[in-house]
């Protein structure tokens, strides 16, 4: 999502209000912001949930509110809401305690086709990842509604560390059928 220039202190105080409600509904598991490191208007907004009926539940128990619509009215736009499923070895973040200079690298990007061999695909990247320095964990993801949607959500030390990885994991996805390149984008861990 991306909020209007001079709204981040308002945008903050909805978050916060936000996930003190959230944080009680049934299915509520963890969730964490983060900034765009290369533009500080873009979050991301990372939850989990035991099942797409408790976040559709939550989400539903929001639509109504002021708060909700107070806080849509600091971003530029509508945002974006992807509900995927986590397929790989860790499926959960919770209890992750980042350093304040850790940065999250998002990849997500869309099979042009299932190629027969993505759960091997998978399992390397998983080991990819973890051989390299600075890492700290990552979890994987295919879309709930769309399986040809799919995406890491992996934690790094520091941007330095980060930055390699993203080559890394361009020169291992270049044989897979994606329909379009995924796209990469680093992000730090906000204070909620």
């Amino acid at each position: 999502m991306t909020i209007k220039a001079g709204a981040e202190a308002e945008r903050a105080q909805h978050e916060q209000a936000v996930w003190q409600i959230l944080r009680r509904k049934q299915g509520y598991v963890t969730h964490r912001l983060y900034q765009q490191c290369d533009d500080p208007l873009q979050r991301l907004v990372y939850s989990e949930w035991e099942s797409a009926k408790a976040v559709d539940g939550a989400r539903q128990h929001l639509q109504s509110t002021p708060l909700l619509r107070r806080g849509r009215a600091t971003l530029v736009a509508a945002p974006q809401r992807l509900v995927v499923d986590l397929v790989g070895p860790i499926t959960s973040t919770k209890g992750l305690d980042l350093a304040p200079t850790a940065v999250a690298l998002s990849a997500i990007g869309r099979f042009s086709g299932v190629p027969e061999d993505w759960r091997q695909r998978e399992e390397l990247l998983t080991k990819q990842l973890a051989a390299q320095a600075g890492y700290i964990t990552a979890v994987l993801f295919r879309g709930f509604a769309d399986p040809l949607l799919v995406g890491s959500l992996s934690h790094w030390e520091d941007a330095a560390t980060c930055e390699p990885v993203r080559a890394m994991i361009a020169g291992a996805t270049t044989d897979v059928p994606v329909a379009a390149a995924l796209e990469y984008v680093c992000y730090r861990a906000l204070r909620d």
